[in-house]
């Protein structure tokens, strides 16, 4: 496998993008829908702002909203500058990055949260520990920022995808292995969004969104299981990053099923 080494995850393509770290996802309704309809406004609205520290800290205001007092990581931070970014308005971005229209090329994320440095220094553990073939497919492969930044802070998620995957081939995988197989990065986008469309996910989990800092405040607990029965599956390590929850034997079982299909359909993808 290559060496770990260091990948830029923040802006990818035009199309996708991570702002994750910026709490893009810590919001009670993490739809694809609400979030387009909340960062289109957004970006709109902030094209009539003064670039001064009042006009900049009105808008931050007006932009905080409900949403501070149910976020599902009370402790984590959405910032109210993320916004569409690019040509086409089809990525996420910070509205006061000095690239942005209107900026004149100043750099206006001092007036944030955690100001100019950390949003300038900060990667996630995915950049720095997910090994750079894995990441590398995730780049070719996820074709949207709602998408990608969703899974791309998933380390573990990923790790256990890949080593199923892998264990199931009987060697390592390849970037050509998903980028000349059109079938096999098919698989993986369907795994992607089992983030946002997994049935059974645990009814107190804070939504597809997860808290990837290594702080320790909020710890994905283990698999919940309701009565002591409930066997241990062969997939514990993806249930459990999926933040699930089971009531009874019937519900374990069918969670493997849907991911044994699943990780069937791609091995024959290499097949």
């Amino acid at each position: 496998m290559d060496d770990i080494h260091d990948i830029y995850l923040c802006q990818v393509s035009e199309t996708v993008s991570c702002g994750a770290c910026c709490g893009l996802y810590n919001l009670p309704d993490l739809s694809r829908e609400m979030l387009e309809i909340l960062l289109s406004k957004r970006t709109k609205d902030f094209e009539s702002v003064p670039r001064t520290e009042d006009g900049i800290f009105e808008f931050q205001r007006r932009n905080k909203g409900p949403h501070r007092l149910s976020r599902p990581f009370p402790q984590f931070h959405h910032c109210p500058f993320l916004g569409f970014i690019g040509g086409e308005r089809r990525s996420v971005g910070c509205l006061l990055h000095p690239t942005m229209p209107g900026n004149d090329g100043l750099d206006y994320r001092s007036l944030s949260r955690y100001g100019e440095k950390a949003c300038r220094t900060y990667f996630c553990p995915t950049t720095h520990k997910l090994p750079s073939v894995y990441t590398s497919i995730l780049l070719q492969a996820i074709d949207n920022w709602y998408d990608f930044g969703l899974i791309v802070t998933e380390l573990s998620l990923v790790t256990a995808y890949f080593k199923e995957v892998e264990s199931r081939l009987g060697r390592q995988v390849t970037l050509s292995d998903y980028s000349q197989n059109f079938l096999a990065t098919n698989a993986l986008r369907e795994f992607v969004k089992l983030k946002s469309e997994w049935p059974f996910r645990r009814n107190d989990a804070p939504g597809p969104c997860n808290y990837f800092f290594e702080n320790g405040l909020y710890p994905r607990p283990a698999v919940y299981r309701a009565t002591p029965d409930i066997r241990l599956s062969a997939y514990e390590n993806i249930l459990r990053e999926l933040d699930s929850g089971f009531s009874s034997t019937e519900e374990i079982e069918a969670a493997d099923q849907l991911l044994n299909d699943f990780f069937l359909k791609t091995e024959r993808a290499f097949m």
